[in-house]
């Protein structure tokens, strides 16, 4: 399965974004998506589904952030149907757009995971269209098997692996 990865510039907090079937209804019109928040000691999954009523889908949102990349004033939010994938963004007007990401799930107890992130602001504009083109593909039938289970990052490899330094091009070893 195609999949969108957010990453931050530092902390290695990675948002993977992989568009599935909707879990329930067959005769939906834009994909759910399967959502990993990772970070070296994170790793937290959940579906989020879009809510036909918003403002807004996540494709939408994406691509209001790659408009305004050099800055806009205010947060933007978008949040999936029933609040399990929540995001709020800001721009620094330098040269971020930060992300607040939550993450819940399960039915009870209910468990949640938050992450912030420093993402390139040129990096949405990618993020929407490769969205859009992987959730065309599944909801077209264009996918070999609509129901694999979506590629997961392995944080605890991540943890293993040199620590990225600000202002530092390629990671260091720590230690």
């Amino acid at each position: 399965m195609k999949y969108v990865d957010i990453a931050s510039r530092f902390g290695d907090v990675t948002l993977r974004v992989t568009p599935v079937p909707h879990p329930w209804d067959s005769a939906a019109t834009r994909p759910a998506y399967d959502v990993q928040l990772t970070a070296p000691a994170l790793d937290a999954s959940s579906v989020a589904i879009e809510d036909d009523e918003a403002a807004q889908t996540l494709i939408e949102f994406c691509r209001g952030l790659a408009e305004d990349h050099k800055g806009f004033d205010y947060d933007r939010h978008w949040e999936s149907l029933g609040g399990d994938l929540k995001i709020r963004a800001d721009h620094d007007q330098i040269n971020a757009i930060r992300l607040y990401v939550t993450l819940s799930g399960g039915v009870v107890p209910r468990w949640t995971a938050y992450a912030e992130m420093h993402v390139d602001p040129g990096r949405f504009d990618r993020v929407a269209i490769n969205l859009g083109l992987f959730g065309d593909e599944l909801m077209n039938g264009e996918v070999e098997d609509p129901n694999a289970e979506p590629e997961r990052i392995d944080p605890r490899q991540r943890a293993r692996e040199p620590v990225k330094r600000i202002g530092t091009p390629n990671p260091q070893p720590s230690g």
